[in-house]
């Protein structure tokens, strides 16, 4: 699979070497957490899993990003929902220019649900065994808003 869209946040503790990233999927759900620098302290380890701080939605550690200034430096790194990205994601390399055009003309709400989609789009094709759309006709015939996604 070509590499999803992500939302990253790297966390700086301010009272040890600590550095933690957390990776979100664009619908606000942790895909993975690792400590990039440090050792967390059986004191740390109570906060974040006994307490029950750890931050597995999204929105929890945009709640960390307005109360816990003080103790961490939180900088996030914003997904890349380019047209550029949606094209190698969706990987069905066919009618370019018309692909373009058509993404050029998605609200940016639209240009989201394209991207949360394409996974399940994919699975959809391999089990159905249907012919994968070129990305011009998801775009314009509005796949991404379809009932498959359900099923």
């Amino acid at each position: 699979w070509p590499m999803e869209q992500l939302v990253t946040y790297t966390i700086k503790s301010k009272n040890s070497n600590n550095i933690w990233e957390f990776k979100y999927h664009l619908n606000g759900v942790l895909y993975s957490f690792k400590a990039l620098d440090g050792v967390l302290s059986t004191k740390q380890i109570d906060w974040l899993f006994v307490k029950a701080n750890f931050p597995y939605k999204e929105d929890q550690i945009k709640h960390w990003q307005k109360k816990l200034k003080a103790n961490f430096e939180i900088t996030v790194g914003e997904p890349d929902l380019s047209f550029e990205a949606l094209w190698k994601l969706y990987d069905h390399k066919i009618k370019r220019v018309e692909s373009e055009k058509a993404f050029n003309k998605l609200k940016p709400a639209d240009v989201l649900r394209c991207f949360q989609t394409v996974k399940h789009y994919e699975k959809y094709v391999n089990k159905s065994k249907v012919n994968k759309a070129h990305l011009s006709t998801f775009i314009n015939q509005r796949y991404f808003e379809d009932e498959w996604q359900k099923v």
